[in-house]
């Protein structure tokens, strides 16, 4: 060690006697003198307040340790963006209520929904936005493409696939076969034209013989009532609708026809960058995001509610009656929200290679994982 100079021993010894005189002041001054001084409250008798000090300390070392990693000032919530597959309905209900009832900023989270105009995939896969929604084809064909886009799904919203083909009950629709000669209105994906000629397949039926257009209309009644015969519909929105407005269809359910149409859809997806790099902060959303749903399904009044908080131009009838309706899908059989059977990825999976909608064969293992449930 080398040794020290004598004129650094002379601050050093300065500075000690300026700290000793300090200390001697402090202790001759009068308590309640020092305007600046704190004020002291006596704790309750038989309470250790130099412990609780001690604690307390300990308690903004954390804070303090916990905002550094997250780049945040202590007590200030982490603002994150959240990717919607479309606009606000009940898909997203336990997500709104999780950001109405203070879920998410019990976890230090606060989330923006932004309607993503179609574009989700690529604000979750580029990071502008950490989670957001997609369906199962969507992850799968995603992983599969040439740009291996490397999303993740973390969480299913609904257990089981609940969407299939409706017609209005004139048109006599009552199985595959009698596609034949009719008019479809779609969007205009190959996976939507895979289910009809799987449908049809299945029943010998002629695929050629459907006259398939893009839906220009605003809605299924209306596109039925305009241009076509048949649509793909989710029973949760349009099936109610159609309910509700007295119309009645005709309504084959995927999975009845083929049972490997059992998806997820729809999801909550991530990214691999957040999965490698901020774990914890997926197990955060996950935890309010599953209290929101939960929440949801014993109150699916409140859950309405907060949509339209977030959404006040919705038909808060048709809201009502599709909350009511999903309530039982959200679980359902799973042992717990969230979960994803990896037997339904692979077989969708094998379904959609069979049918020539991936590109590749992607590793379902990587494509979703149940770790960060709650």
């Amino acid at each position: 060690m080398k040794k020290i100079g004598k004129s650094i021993m002379a601050l050093l010894l300065i500075l000690a006697m300026t700290i000793m005189a300090a200390a001697c002041q402090s202790k001759e001054e009068p308590a309640g003198t020092d305007a600046d001084q704190p004020e002291v409250t006596e704790g309750e008798p038989g309470t250790d307040t130099g412990q609780e000090s001690e604690e307390t300390g300990r308690e903004a070392e954390e804070t303090d340790k916990e905002a550094e990693e997250t780049d945040q000032a202590p007590g200030q919530l982490e603002k994150i963006s959240f990717a919607l597959d479309w606009t606000p309905n009940t898909n997203h209900s336990g997500l709104y209520l999780a950001a109405q009832q203070g879920f998410y900023a019990e976890e230090g989270l606060e989330v923006e929904f932004q309607e993503s105009d179609m574009n989700f995939i690529e604000m979750v896969a580029t990071e502008s936005a950490p989670f957001g929604i997609a369906s199962q084809e969507q992850v799968l064909q995603a992983r599969a493409s040439s740009a291996q886009i490397p999303i993740v799904a973390v969480a299913a919203i609904i257990q089981h696939n609940t969407s299939g083909f409706a017609s209005p009950v004139d048109r006599s629709i009552k199985s595959p076969a009698d596609f034949e000669g009719m008019t479809y209105s779609g969007w205009g994906t190959e996976l939507e034209l895979a289910f009809i000629e799987t449908l049809m397949d299945k029943v010998n039926a002629d695929y050629s013989k459907v006259e398939i257009i893009n839906q220009s209309a605003s809605n299924f009644i209306a596109s039925m009532e305009m241009e076509a015969d048949f649509a793909w519909i989710y029973w949760g929105w349009d099936g109610v609708n159609t309910e509700l407005q007295d119309y009645p269809i005709d309504f084959i359910l995927l999975q009845d026809i083929d049972p490997r149409l059992d998806f997820y859809s729809p999801v909550i997806i991530t990214n691999e960058t957040v999965i490698n790099e901020n774990p914890e902060l997926i197990e955060r959303f996950l935890r309010a995001t599953a209290k929101g749903y939960e929440l949801a399904i014993e109150e699916p009044e409140l859950a309405v509610g907060a949509i339209m908080e977030a959404a006040p131009e919705l038909d808060a009838e048709l809201l009502l009656a599709s909350q009511i309706w999903l309530n039982d899908k959200y679980i359902d059989d799973a042992v717990r929200w969230g979960e994803m059977d990896p037997e339904i990825w692979s077989s969708f999976k094998d379904w959609m290679l069979e049918h020539d909608t991936l590109e590749s064969d992607p590793d379902t293992s990587q494509a979703f994982t149940n770790d960060y449930l709650p």
